[in-house]
């Protein structure tokens, strides 16, 4: 069974799907369940026979009948319990208010990167971001916003948090970190992945063939900048990671939504 990430879909949490963090916190759940599963039956089975034995020698005994059927009744539980509980967290359908984001957190790391971070060099980002003040206000080239992004790469990642796009930087999530980074331009984005995704009106979709710096990588539950050196992305990943650059995006993931350049993006 796979490990699935609970999280509620309404739009201020759509992007949480992206904490891997939280997802391998409840994978350590879903196992500690089926380790209850298999282990608590055997202890209360020996404890069972255990207190059989007792019995049978000393059969006037009549207090230990009712510890015997506890006994069994609880290794029931302990069994049937936590199956119940994968049965229900299975099938509960994506969607409903409070409950389903499901993603292995192995499926959810596959689909944002086929290979590993690509080592960087100390010199090759600054260990402190330098503002860009050449640019003006409301409008930048794609190369610029991508290249103001990566001078982050190493920082933290906060859900939930909130960024300005300004130093210093405030530790923010995926969606939080490209706000602040177009921001830092005067282009104002929504904050969370699904109300980016939903307003038309500030981009234009271009295909993956035609992707270039600076353009907004739309996951269903994920969001990222291109930096225009091939499948190359840098965004705020998850709370392990925090802000990194990915050198092979699958731009074939089967959740990949689009390819999204903003106005006012040259």
């Amino acid at each position: 069974m796979k490990l699935v990430q609970l999280l509620a879909c309404s739009e201020e949490l759509q992007n949480c799907c992206s904490d891997y963090g939280l997802a391998q916190l409840l994978s350590i759940l879903h196992r500690a369940l089926n380790l209850i599963q298999l282990v608590a039956p055997i202890l209360l089975l020996i404890s069972f026979i255990i207190g059989l034995i007792k019995l049978m020698m000393n059969p006037d005994d009549k207090k230990g009948t009712k510890p015997l059927f506890n006994r069994i009744i609880a290794a029931v539980m302990c069994f049937i319990m936590p199956t119940i509980i994968n049965l229900f967290f299975n099938i509960m359908p994506q969607g409903v208010e409070v409950g389903a984001c499901w993603k292995s957190a192995a499926e959810i790391e596959e689909e944002i990167a086929s290979t590993p971070v690509t080592p960087y060099v100390t010199s090759y980002y600054s260990s402190t971001p330098q503002s860009s003040s050449s640019t003006t206000k409301g409008s930048a080239t794609g190369q610029q916003i991508a290249n103001y992004a990566k001078q982050f790469v190493g920082q933290r990642y906060v859900y939930g948090g909130t960024w300005n796009g300004e130093l210093p930087y405030t530790p923010t999530d995926c969606s939080g970190f490209v706000q602040g980074v177009f921001r830092h331009f005067g282009i104002s984005l929504n904050r969370t992945t699904s109300t980016q995704w939903n307003d038309k009106s500030s981009y234009t979709l271009v295909s993956p063939s035609d992707i270039r710096a600076g353009d907004i990588v739309m996951y269903e539950n994920h969001v990222a900048i291109a930096t225009g050196n091939g499948n190359e992305i840098v965004h705020a990943s998850n709370s392990r990671d925090g802000v990194k650059i990915t050198s092979d995006y699958n731009y074939n993931a089967k959740s990949l939504l689009g390819i999204m350049r903003i106005n006012g993006v040259n």
